[in-house]
């Protein structure tokens, strides 16, 4: 019992029951003298020390109730601390292993955002190099457009000149015709 009590306490306590003791011996001593003498005076006085002992023994038994009720107020204060502890260490603990799943979600996220942005960083190369080829291609049509349109301009030309070549032709084949015809009348039959 006087474990759980503060230093003070305990030496209230002690002082308390050193004090009952001594009072105890003294009236004692008085009583074994009060019957050696048998005066009644004495006699008188030492019943009214006994009273005044009784009065102090009471007094420190309240006490010592007193300190039995602070003792038990204070293990059930303690109790309740302890539950409470207990309560806390386990929301704790709890605290502490979702922490950790969420720490390993992160790590799990971060690894799936690196990898999109190895795979966005893939994509948007081939963009690039398809941009490219584009840029190319269209380039090279731009090229071959002009080629076809100076073919075909020269083409233009040349079926001119052909059609101009060919109206020559049948010029002279008319014009060799006539010379035939006019060669036949001038030769006769």
């Amino acid at each position: 019992m006087l474990i759980h009590l503060s230093l003070k306490e305990r030496r209230t306590v002690v002082m308390n029951w050193k004090l009952v003791l001594t009072l105890l011996m003294v009236l004692v001593c008085s009583l074994a003298m009060t019957s050696c003498n048998g005066h009644a005076k004495e006699k008188a006085e030492l019943e009214c020390k006994l009273v005044e002992m009784q009065a102090a023994l009471q007094q420190t038994e309240g006490e010592r109730d007193t300190l039995k009720e602070s003792v038990t107020r204070l293990k059930e204060s303690l109790d309740e601390a302890e539950s409470k502890l207990a309560d806390v260490a386990q929301a704790r603990d709890n605290l502490q292993q979702r922490v950790k799943e969420l720490v390993k979600s992160a790590d799990e996220l971060q690894k799936q955002v690196s990898a999109l942005i190895k795979a966005r960083d893939e994509l948007q190369r081939q963009v690039q190099e398809l941009n490219m080829s584009r840029d190319a291609a269209l380039a090279e049509a731009g090229n071959a457009q002009a080629r076809i349109n100076k073919l075909t301009t020269q083409l233009q030309k040349q079926v001119e000149e052909v059609t101009g070549l060919q109206d020559k032709v049948e010029m002279i084949r008319s014009a060799v015709e006539d010379l035939l015809t006019k060669l036949k009348e001038l030769l006769g039959p």
